[in-house]
């Protein structure tokens, strides 16, 4: 038989045990935090923008110090955030319809930067000078949102 107190100190080691424990987004694997959510929220407003093939949406969306690499060392294929205007404008113009799902597979958050793991399906009608076409395709992304100050919005740092 257990002392009296036993029983309540094992009690006590397992709710502190547990209680660090975080409970996970519905339908995912990432811990249910305010921050987490809110990152969630950002990336459910760009998918918004990009199907709304509003440029304008997707560039409020972005921090001026926007720099993408394509994760390649060929810098040919770098562009900042007036190359991403150009882009999305371009790009957007001779789209006709546009689907795209995410799946947010990880989210990092440390003060005043975040990582949002993508993958993501996409489906665009776009019409060239040959005719319209549809494309389709498939890829993971690694989003780099910032801030400046707890209290200010996210925006995107690099990863479209």
């Amino acid at each position: 038989m257990l002392p009296p107190m036993k029983p309540v100190v094992c009690g006590l080691l397992l709710a502190l045990a547990t209680g660090c424990a975080h409970s996970k987004i519905r339908n995912t694997d990432i811990d249910d935090t305010s921050e987490n959510r809110e990152v969630l929220k950002f990336v459910e407003e760009y998918k918004s923008a990009v199907e709304s093939l509003d440029a304008d949406a997707v560039l409020a969306l972005v921090d001026p110090s926007f720099y993408e690499d394509n994760g390649n060392t060929d810098s040919s294929d770098d562009y900042d955030y007036e190359g991403l205007k150009t882009h999305l404008r371009e790009s957007f113009e001779r789209t006709k319809a546009m689907q795209l799902i995410l799946r947010v597979d990880a989210v990092e958050v440390e003060r005043d930067e975040a990582f949002a793991e993508l993958y993501y399906e996409f489906r665009a009608h776009n019409e060239y000078p040959s005719g319209e076409k549809w494309n389709t395709g498939t890829d993971r992304t690694r989003l780099r949102l910032i801030r400046s100050g707890k209290d200010q919005p996210w925006r995107i740092a690099a990863g479209l």
